[in-house]
């Protein structure tokens, strides 16, 4: 009885450790969750990152006065944040931030619910790329895992990696106020059935300039054109 009774308080012990370290912090960032495995390679040998960069980077947070340290998690499409040498949290997807980072290259990032192109609502963070009376253009910068390729007649193994992906853009507000992003296809006829009074002239308009529709710069001048008299 007595080392059964052990063996529960035990178990019992373990489960209330684990809980607490993986519970909902409040702090002045909202509602965020630690994971003291953050640290861990979870994919130990793995060539590439899944961070846009490594380093954790100084911004500021909303209307938060102190200075952050951030990474962005392309993979899964989170946002750490470095609170002490021991201690990062990921910020919350049930909340919305503003993210300015201060390290001279004036980029500006939203954490934001989106819908991408299967239709399934998703959460991530985005750069803010264009602003206008009539919308806002958003990238979205994806960085994708790749499983181990084992050796075979005429090719080498290929260790797991992270390759970065193509850039995704995102506009809001397309023809109502709505909280959410939707993604642009990069396919023309896809692209056009956004904008069905418009589909032939704006067909028109892309083809005689020859606008790219993964270009950034291209997609701005496209809707302008859209909607810039909306």
């Amino acid at each position: 009885m007595y080392k059964v009774k052990s063996l529960f308080l035990l178990v019992e012990g373990f489960l209330f450790l684990s809980i607490a370290c993986a519970q909902e912090l409040r702090t002045q960032l909202g509602d965020v969750y630690y994971d003291v495995n953050m640290y861990k390679g979870e994919y130990y040998g793995t060539e590439g990152s899944p961070y846009l960069e490594e380093a954790f980077t100084p911004c500021r947070i909303n209307d938060i006065t102190e200075t952050q340290l951030v990474r962005f998690n392309a993979y899964n499409g989170t946002v750490e944040v470095k609170m002490s040498t021991t201690k990062i949290v990921l910020l919350a997807e049930s909340e919305n931030y503003l993210i300015t980072l201060k390290d001279g290259s004036g980029k500006t990032y939203y954490t934001k619910n989106y819908f991408d192109s299967k239709g399934d609502l998703k959460n991530s963070f985005f750069e803010l790329i264009h602003e206008s009376s009539s919308f806002k253009l958003y990238a979205q910068e994806k960085i994708k895992y790749f499983k181990a390729v084992k050796p075979e007649a005429y090719k080498d193994a290929q260790p797991p990696s992270f390759k970065k992906a193509e850039e995704l853009y995102f506009i809001t507000d397309l023809w109502e106020k709505t909280p959410y992003l939707i993604e642009l296809p990069t396919r023309l006829n896809f692209f056009l059935k956004l904008f069905p009074g418009q589909a032939k002239s704006l067909k028109k308009y892309i083809k005689e300039n020859r606008f790219e529709l993964d270009d950034p710069e291209d997609l701005i001048e496209i809707l302008d054109k859209a909607l810039g008299s909306k």
